[in-house]
């Protein structure tokens, strides 16, 4: 690498760590705000509480990263630009292109970087996150696992394991309910296919229930209009229905097919586990749709210029993705163009800007 680019990735890189380090404050004073009345209700100690935040800064991390990006780019370009480096170059002959490729081999270094973060660092901070709050905000009470056979959480001595829900259409599917007795023995155990909420209970038209004593089948028999008593309404389980995004992309494929041989609808859980995918590529895209942009505003421009054009850039495309999104949940769109389809439209608006920039 010549030393104009590492002159050029140097000065990146300060933005991009100050820029991180404000958003990643930025998000964790909001969270602070936000949850501190309930530690303080539940006399949560100080240190606690600080684990509490660290474990958040993963998922965090992968949320504020491509806005980061563009605003890194933006900003020390722009100040490049306002200092005549950029003139200098092309007055040296030397191609844009060229000096500014390590910016993009950065933005793939992120994009990979970024997977791997959330494959392995981020699924473990959620799990420690809803460990520490299930002990000391929740009492250790119908806890929560999301795992490759679906939704696990108990109340009691009761066990229930839901394969997938609609909380818009009040629908759960894949509904077991398991009745234990000491020491952890099987005693009863009730199996429907759907269970839908009548304003007071999640009832199943049709259910199975099997009853258990010394290790035999004792029991089989035909439930109609049986009530799962123990799971709570709709509104108190928006948090259960949207488990699957903190799961792992190979914990939320082995979740999808177990829910294929099933039979059940995947098509919210497949736009998920592509976004994986796609949604850490933004790095590299915003990288390839900010430089055309840094390089277009002219000498003039500052720091308030840049930072308002990198968000009307990011909502831009946080809101063209939520809509593709949503479209790919419902299943108008094929789950491959709601995950893709954002990163493929900027890609290519930052390749024709390109192609207008002066070398």
């Amino acid at each position: 690498m010549k030393i104009l680019q590492r002159h050029i990735l140097g000065e990146f890189l300060k933005v991009l760590v100050i820029t991180l380090m404000g958003f990643i404050a930025l998000f964790l004073i909001v969270e602070v705000v936000e949850n501190l009345d309930d530690l303080l209700k539940h006399n949560v100690p100080p240190l606690i509480c600080v684990k509490f935040f660290i474990y958040k800064i993963p998922a965090i991390f992968f949320q504020i990263s491509p806005m980061a990006m563009l605003l890194a780019v933006l900003l020390s370009l722009g100040i490049l630009n306002k200092n005549g480096e950029i003139t200098a170059i092309k007055a040296g002959g030397i191609g844009l292109l060229r000096a500014l490729t390590p910016l993009l081999l950065f933005g793939v270094i992120m994009s990979i970087g970024v997977i791997f973060i959330n494959e392995s660092l981020t699924p473990m901070a959620n799990r420690a996150y809803d460990s520490l709050e299930q002990r000391w905000m929740k009492g250790n009470k119908n806890s929560l696992h999301m795992g490759r056979s679906g939704i696990w959480f108990r109340s009691g001595d009761t066990i229930y394991n839901i394969a997938t829900m609609d909380l818009d259409k009040k629908q759960l599917s894949g509904v077991t309910r398991y009745k234990l007795e000491r020491p952890f023995k099987l005693k009863e155990r009730v199996s429907a296919t759907t269970a839908e909420w009548d304003g007071a209970g999640w009832v199943s038209e049709r259910a199975e229930g099997w009853s258990f004593s010394g290790g035999h089948t004792d029991k089989k028999e035909l439930l109609e209009d049986y009530t799962f008593v123990e799971i709570k309404s709709p509104d108190k389980m928006q948090n259960l229905e949207g488990s699957y995004e903190k799961m792992s992309f190979t914990e939320l494929a082995g979740y999808i097919d177990s829910l294929k041989r099933d039979g059940y609808e995947t098509a919210k859980y497949r736009v998920e586990l592509l976004s994986k995918l796609s949604f850490p590529m933004v790095n590299l895209v915003m990288v390839l749709v900010g430089i055309p942009f840094a390089l277009r505003t002219g000498r003039n421009s500052g720091i308030a210029s840049g930072m308002a054009l990198s968000f009307v850039i990011g909502f831009g495309y946080w809101i063209i993705f939520g809509m593709t999104k949503s479209l790919g949940q419902s299943a108008l769109i094929p789950p491959e163009a709601a995950a893709f389809f954002p990163v493929i439209l900027f890609m290519a608006i930052g390749a024709l800007m390109f192609s207008f920039v002066k070398q």
